[in-house]
């Protein structure tokens, strides 16, 4: 053993005799991914050294798991509550399926006081760890590790080295399939690529994982379409799974229990992959805002225009039909001829394709029969599941009061229900709800971003404070009581600042375009508003970028 002792950093500068001390004490112990060496306020009688593998220290706080730190060959722990004699103040977890040199209380004890050496060797990792340990945040998971099945997996790859600025490791197990590939432009973009289906064993890989953690951050483990021992265990041992594929293969969604993902090994479905390992997912947040809601058209521009990916949309009232179009894939020009048509269309006496009065009212004045068709017309009759951008719309139950929010069925169908302003349009009976105007419940629906796992959270919110709109400035002024109509929205305006006053801290960049000059009713100033929504994303776009750049990655110490 002494000489697999001698390759440990911990004990490398130690010499025979204590080497020779150390063997008779210690004993090996291995442990597989996902179980626990100990938990926090266990007893502690033995201390741990990695020899292979990698492992996490975690902490309970407020009934979840917090990440402290992740350990790999040659770092210790275990040793404070063995010198102490008070309970584990932290969990460890098995990460990389890991072989362990441990050590009892008595025995090291012995161990010190015969070879003070040992004793010097710990007191310098403790002080260096105290060291990192402050300006060390608690870590999230990390995933760096993801086996992926498909011949595309150097074009993830590279899209992960791209974001990241860092080199990525591909180790191809078989899943190239013998493909030439292009060694010198992978290695230009960030990726080293190492064949090693043929000799290794699944025995061997957890070994040769916990040697490339500790150089590379990001592997890719490239499997073949194809179960065996050693593909299996790639699995077990990845953070996540992906087959690069239109359908799933019934043995992977079986054998990858932790995370599974198919996702289509198209070049745009891809790099959004990328951004979600890396955890530079961007949602984007539309609010209601009646025609103020039009400059969500020149904030999406923009976006388009720079080159400012967006991963997730979640949207309410007229954001949902701008973000719905957005999200179907229509083109610029499209979006715009539909918000240029939209004067007419809200327009009792002209709007026919969009009105269907109800005389007398019941519920609302507008059916919203034709309204329906009318978006189904518009968004090709689209679902959920087809869009080009993950979509999430938000309606109020009229009843419950409740959040309801949808991502699934007929796009159109949400579309309706979203922008159902209370008093003019019945609630639309879906999915045993009565829903209304979603800007009721949910304004600017960044929570729902949240939700979703999005890394990064931008709102375009076009609701002004109340004392900055002009109709009420104009009010004030006149002393004139408002209309029927004035009163709906101007209650609904209370409504919607009193909610984004109180759900502001889930947004990181917020897009604010100066729409107070705008009533709401104002369709005639389609281009005014649009260019507004540009001016305000234009002058978002550093803060945007700066979120969306490389940032240096600090791996912390156990203490």
């Amino acid at each position: 053993m002494r000489s697999d002792l001698r390759l440990i950093p911990f004990f490398s500068e130690l010499d025979d005799g204590v080497l020779s001390a150390i063997e008779k004490y210690c004993r090996r112990e291995h442990y597989g991914r996902g179980e626990v060496v100990f938990a926090e306020g266990d007893f502690g009688d033995r201390m741990y050294v990695i020899e292979s593998g990698q492992v996490k220290v975690t902490l309970e706080r407020n009934g979840a798991e917090k990440i402290f730190s992740y350990l790999n060959p040659g770092n210790f722990f275990g040793e404070t509550a063995l010198l102490t004699g008070e309970p584990r103040n932290a969990s460890i977890r098995v990460v990389i399926d890991s072989d362990l040199i441990s050590l009892g209380r008595q025995e090291l004890q012995e161990l010190v006081e015969a070879h003070p050496s040992i004793a010097v060797e710990i007191s310098r990792e403790l002080s260096r760890r105290i060291t990192r340990q402050i300006q060390t945040p608690v870590q999230q998971e990390e995933l760096n590790i993801i086996a992926v099945v498909g011949h595309q997996a150097p074009a993830l790859a590279e899209q992960i080295a791209r974001l990241v600025c860092e080199e990525v490791f591909l180790f191809d197990l078989g899943g190239l399939g013998g493909l030439p590939v292009d060694q010198t432009a992978l290695s230009q973009g960030g990726v080293q690529l190492a064949h090693g289906g043929q000799n290794l064993t699944a025995d061997d890989l957890p070994g040769r994982l916990s040697t490339l953690v500790q150089e590379y951050f990001w592997v890719i483990l490239a499997i073949p379409l194809r179960p065996s021992l050693l593909t299996i265990k790639a699995i077990d041992l990845a953070d996540m799974t992906i087959q690069l594929a239109e359908t799933p293969e019934r043995w992977l969604t079986q054998a990858a229990t932790r995370s599974f993902s198919v996702v289509k090994p198209e070049p745009k479905q891809i790099a959004r992959l990328a951004r979600k390992i890396t955890r530079r997912q961007l949602g984007l947040a539309l609010s209601s805002g009646g025609a103020r809601g039009l400059a969500h058209i020149g904030v999406l521009d923009v976006f388009e225009r720079e080159r400012i990916p967006i991963d997730m949309i979640a949207a309410s009232s007229m954001g949902a039909i701008v973000g719905a179009l957005y999200a179907a894939g229509a083109p610029f020009d499209e979006i715009t001829r539909v918000a240029q048509l939209m004067k007419k269309q809200t327009n009792f006496m002209t709007g026919i394709a969009m009105w269907d009065v109800r005389i007398p009212p019941r519920s609302g004045l507008v059916r919203g029969a034709r309204t329906l068709d009318y978006f189904k017309k518009i968004l090709h009759d689209r679902k959920f599941e087809e869009l080009e951008t993950p979509l999430s719309v938000v309606a109020c139950d009229v009843i419950t009061g409740e959040e309801v929010v949808f991502d699934t069925g007929a796009v159109a169908e949400a579309v309706r229900a979203s922008m159902s302003l209370i008093g003019v349009f019945e609630p639309a009976h879906l999915r045993d709800h009565y829903l209304v105007d979603g800007g009721t419940v949910n304004p600017v629906p960044t929570s729902i971003l949240q939700d979703k796992h999005a890394d990064i959270v931008v709102a375009s919110n076009v609701i002004p404070g109340l004392p900055e709109r002009m109709h009420r400035q104009q009010q004030l002024r006149t002393g004139k009581a408002p209309n029927v109509i004035s009163i709906i929205l101007g209650a609904i305006e209370i409504m919607e600042s009193e909610i984004i006053r109180a759900r502001s801290d889930a947004i990181d960049v917020m897009i604010a375009p100066d729409v107070a000059q705008f009533t709401t009713l104002d369709y005639d100033r389609v281009d005014e508003i649009i260019q507004v929504g540009r001016n305000a994303a234009v002058k978002a776009l550093p803060q945007i970028r700066e979120m969306l750049a490389p940032k240096p990655r600090v791996k912390a110490l156990a203490v």
